[in-house]
């Protein structure tokens, strides 16, 4: 399981100075590019609705204000190279948290909709289904996963979602103004983590 971040098409903020080349998807972790990192600010303030076309500074201070935030993606559930399930529609990375108590309960959390993938829990398994089972349909994709498995790969998950922000993100924002950085890492924990890390 991996953090993702899902269709950032939003406009680039003019004070990322690269052009930023969009992608369908993006992992965050702590081996995050700069362009990724880019990628992901570009994502949170669009999707968000704070003005980009501010300064730096005036354009964080805004989104400092906000009590919440959302960005559309959250968790990728991951077999191999071929086989992955993405987050969909209205999820978002803010999620993650209800995601883990959805697990801890052997609950499907929730995960988009169309399609709307879920977790069915068995004795010792999960599976992890790209969208509902019912009705069967043929380009139906599943994941087993033993209920170990599936706490500790998101407890990676986690994971990867903190060095994101400790590292990547937060090291592109110190350069620009410190400050600004160390309360965006506050923030990030508060939104996304809920302070669990604090």
């Amino acid at each position: 399981m991996k953090p993702v971040i899902l269709e950032p098409y939003y406009d680039k903020p003019i004070w990322i100075e690269n052009e930023v080349n969009r992608k369908e998807f993006t992992f965050l972790s702590s081996k995050s590019s700069e362009a990724e990192v880019e990628l992901f600010l570009l994502h949170l303030f669009g999707y968000n609705n704070i003005d980009v076309s501010k300064s730096f500074e005036e354009s964080f201070e805004e989104l400092f204000e906000q009590d919440e935030v959302a960005i559309l993606g959250g968790v990728a559930f991951i077999q191999d190279d071929e086989t992955c399930i993405m987050p969909s529609c209205c999820c978002g990375l803010e999620e993650i948290q209800s995601i883990e108590h959805s697990i801890q309960a052997k609950q499907s959390p929730w995960l988009g909709h169309d399609p709307s993938p879920g977790i069915q829990y068995f004795d010792d398994y999960a599976l992890v289904w790209s969208d509902d089972p019912e009705p069967l349909k043929e380009e139906l994709v599943s994941i087993k996963f033993t209920y170990n498995e599936l706490a500790e790969s998101l407890k990676k998950c986690k994971k990867d979602l903190l060095e994101f922000i400790e590292e990547p993100l937060y090291k592109w924002i110190k350069v620009r103004n410190g400050d600004i950085a160390n309360r965006m890492k506050q923030k990030m924990f508060h939104w996304f983590l809920k302070d669990e890390f604090l």
